[in-house]
């Protein structure tokens, strides 16, 4: 199974509250204020917690010469001891704090600053090596070429939640549209609604982190 946005927008759309069409197939038929509304839900659910679904490791080959290449589109990870996990090679370089005060060379790069949405290596790689950068990816889905989207837009578009998620995931999702499109708090389906929206996060949480993981959940 596969989560797409015209299945979140339908189920959506097909709630006891709602003023739109439940049936729709194609973008056309899609209402922007539902469009939004699903869109919050998805990115504050994804961007709240840092689900390990989301972690990648971006792939570096540098050039020789060549100091600066493109960040990918995410939040570095650290270690527990809060070193940014970049290496090259296998071993970690560290973040320079004061690059205006370094000298050029080359060689095998041992640190690295961030220049805008560039890294760049220090000292300039003087031959091709491999750096590999862990990260939280940004990207909630993916279009139907699959590359990267940051918000849902097409019927085609996928979620970027692992299949035995997928259900919790959808119930979360689609409770907390509910709360974003009720006006007021005092209408009889709000509180049902928020009921539901925190026990689906909740357990979205507990069952990604696996198995043998501590099973309580702050929030």
């Amino acid at each position: 199974m596969t989560l797409t946005f015209l299945d979140l927008y339908n189920t959506a759309a097909s709630q006891e509250w709602s003023v739109y069409d439940n049936d729709v197939t194609s973008n056309a038929d899609m209402e922007d204020s539902l469009i939004i509304d699903l869109n919050k839900a998805v990115t504050e659910i994804l961007y709240s917690y840092p689900f390990s679904f989301r972690e990648r490791t971006h792939v570096i080959m540098t050039l020789p010469n060549l100091n600066s290449y493109s960040l990918p589109q995410g939040v570095i990870m650290q270690d527990k001891n809060g070193n940014p996990l970049i290496k090259i090679c296998g071993r970690k370089l560290h973040l320079i704090k004061n690059p205006s005060e370094l000298e050029e060379k080359s060689g095998i790069p041992e640190g690295f600053y961030i220049k805008g949405s560039k890294i760049v290596f220090y000292p300039a790689p003087a031959e091709k090596f491999i750096v590999t950068i862990d990260y939280v990816s940004l990207a909630i889905g993916e279009d139907k070429n699959g590359q990267d989207i940051f918000s849902l837009q097409d019927k085609d578009d996928t979620i970027s939640v692992p299949e035995h998620l997928e259900t919790i995931f959808k119930q979360a999702v689609i409770s907390r549209t509910m709360l974003k499109s009720i006006s007021s708090e005092s209408d009889e389906n709000y509180s049902a609604y928020k009921k539901q929206s925190e026990l689906s996060y909740r357990q979205l949480v507990k069952y990604s982190k696996g198995v043998m993981a501590d099973k309580s959940v702050k929030i």
